[in-house]
């Protein structure tokens, strides 16, 4: 950039390609730390409020309280900064100082009339660069999720994506998770994305419940995670088919000599109805009720035994709700319903 102080002298600088003073500082923080100092601020910007936690120090207050990797500005009295540099220790700075000059390692003395401060990132909130360049592959969202720190709904929330508008994201590794729920969906997999160092649910990522073709966290260590038990999550769809894997019969009634069941899978917590000893023309369907059994979406499910004796429901949600099937003896006929649950 331009330097106003010396607008001739570094005239030419946008044009070369090389470190101005404050790429070699944020270029060496990135390689230190994997961190980004200054995301989208300007120099001045960042050293005025940087946006993420930091210590700052006054010139008052001497060179005796730095330490190596704070950031050193200089410029001017009354013209705010215009120069910066990485404090090394013992007295000395690395700097690119200006248009034309190499890089150099200075003592501080050199400019500390011109000191007007330094600030120390706390590197562990410094916004992280992305990684893992080239790998991974883009997936849609939908809906409005949450980019959250960790692979759970109580972890911190990085990003918001509140518009409703499904974006391409870049999905490197899944693992399971806490288990999430919404609309009727279950889902315990979770998506890192690297260019947001974030978590999704893949709730919000278009698509089967475990991605295709997206590897386990456990390929890369320093994310981790495994997707065992994964297998046993089964998104739960409304109205998808039933996962019969571990389900029992939560209630039961009979109907003219048939038998009207419940059934619930505990760890998809998806419920829905099963008729057993009828005969064609039999009708089964499953009631949802958010407040436990006063009022009640019905006829959820809706089937009837087209051959054989048996027929069921696809499968229904039951987490935080309470279900119950109900069923009868050909239209009609009689209408038992089990109880809530």
């Amino acid at each position: 950039m331009i330097d106003r102080t010396s607008p001739l002298e570094s005239a030419s600088d946008p044009t070369y390609w090389s470190f101005d003073c404050i790429g070699l500082v944020r270029w060496a923080w990135y390689k230190a730390t994997g961190r980004d100092l200054i995301t989208e601020r300007t120099t001045q910007a960042t050293f005025a409020a940087p946006g993420y936690a930091h210590t700052k120090f006054l010139k008052s207050q001497g060179s005796g309280v730095l330490l190596p990797g704070d950031i050193m500005y200089f410029g001017r009295e009354g013209f705010g900064p215009t120069h910066v540099a990485l404090y090394l220790g013992n007295g000395m700075m690395v700097e690119a100082p200006q248009s034309g000059m190499k890089i150099q390692v200075n003592s501080i003395s050199a400019r500390w009339e011109r000191f007007q401060g330094a600030f120390r990132p706390h590197a562990d909130v410094t916004p992280q660069v992305w990684s893992w360049d080239g790998r991974g592959g883009l997936h849609k969202t939908w809906g409005q999720p949450n980019l959250r720190q960790d692979s759970n709904t109580g972890s911190r929330i990085n990003f918001t994506n509140g518009n409703g508008i499904s974006v391409h994201v870049r999905v490197l590794c899944q693992r399971v998770g806490e288990r999430a729920t919404l609309d009727g969906m279950v889902n315990n997999v979770w998506s890192f994305l690297p260019d947001y160092h974030s978590w999704i649910s893949n709730l919000f990522v278009q698509g089967p419940a475990l991605l295709k073709d997206v590897p386990s966290c456990g390929n890369y260590p320093e994310i981790g995670g495994t997707l065992a038990g994964a297998e046993n999550n089964t998104s739960c769809g409304d109205g998808t088919a039933p996962d019969s894997a571990g389900a029992w019969t939560a209630k039961s009634t009979p109907v003219f000599g048939r038998t009207v069941e419940l059934r619930y899978n505990s760890t998809t917590q998806c419920a829905w109805g099963r008729i057993i000893g009828g005969t064609v023309g039999d009708e089964i369907w499953v009631d949802r009720s958010a407040d436990g059994g006063h009022t009640w979406d019905s006829m959820l499910g809706f089937t009837t035994i087209t051959s054989g004796n048996d027929a069921y429901t696809t499968q229904w949600n039951d987490a935080g709700l309470v279900m119950r099937a109900c069923g009868t003896n050909g239209p009609g006929g009689a209408i038992e319903c089990t109880g809530w649950f």
